[in-house]
């Protein structure tokens, strides 16, 4: 072989190897995330019974292997998680368009296609419901009780009182430390029948849709998410795991 010929040789053959190098670097990458670490959001990131693990944690390896995407499991409490997914130390984690701030740019993710609905309320006790019927009751010295790291869209109209979970807030309200309180329903539902405590659904806090919120970074990756997400739902396996917490909607 002339020396050209070879030359050419090697540079091809140096082309292909760092191109294998760089498919095996993409092939190996994870996607990092975190669930249920507080055990408190059931039925979504925690544990139900045996037989139910959570409509997440049923979910995303779902979406995930028939996108062929890798993950990793970080586990972090519900405060360090929000400002571990800032910072962009978790590259997604399942969130609602419908809880991002208005005042907060949101050029730094992406949000796939809907897969599940879900519905926030102002919850309270029976004997108080009719003063949260409607959201114009609740006003900025009205006191609410929150999560602690989770994201309240409108908390500069109220004033949040924070707990460290769902479950500390239906005890808060049975023990009459608060009035009000902000929860998703089904996982308002599972607490309240746990304790014992019989609650009111008030005023709608947000109605939306669950996604995957991913960093910008990741952008590339929301056709094959979407993709996927369609075929599960055309499939029937989003609302086959659905149907199994069923006893927790309306």
């Amino acid at each position: 072989m002339d020396p050209v010929k070879r030359r050419i040789y090697r540079i091809l053959v140096k082309m292909l190897l760092l191109s294998l190098a760089s498919s095996a670097c993409i092939a190996k990458e994870s996607l990092r995330y975190n669930l249920g670490t507080s055990g408190s959001s059931i039925p979504y990131e925690n544990a139900v019974d045996s037989l139910r693990p959570g409509i997440m944690v049923e979910l995303l390896p779902l979406i995930m292997d028939t996108a062929g995407f890798k993950t990793e499991k970080v586990m972090l409490s519900t405060k360090r998680a929000a400002q571990a997914f800032r910072n962009g130390a978790l590259d997604f984690d399942f969130f609602s368009p419908e809880w991002v701030p208005s005042n907060e740019a949101n050029g730094n993710f992406v949000f796939t296609d809907p897969i599940i609905d879900v519905t926030e309320y102002f919850i309270t006790l029976p004997e108080n419901a009719d003063r949260y019927r409607t959201r114009n009751r609740i006003r900025k010295d009205s006191i609410v009780g929150t999560v602690e790291g989770y994201v309240y869209f409108d908390a500069d109209t109220f004033t949040p009182l924070a707990f460290q979970s769902e479950s500390d807030l239906i005890l808060a309200l049975r023990n009459q430390r608060i009035e009000v309180v902000i929860m998703e329903e089904a996982v308002a539902r599972y607490w309240s029948a746990k304790h014992g405590v019989e609650i009111s659904l008030g005023a709608i806090h947000t109605k939306g849709s669950l996604a995957l919120r991913l960093h910008s970074r990741h952008k590339d990756k929301i056709t094959v998410l979407n993709n996927a997400i369609q075929k599960l739902r055309a499939e029937g396996k989003i609302q086959s795991i659905l149907d199994k917490y069923a006893d927790f909607s309306v």
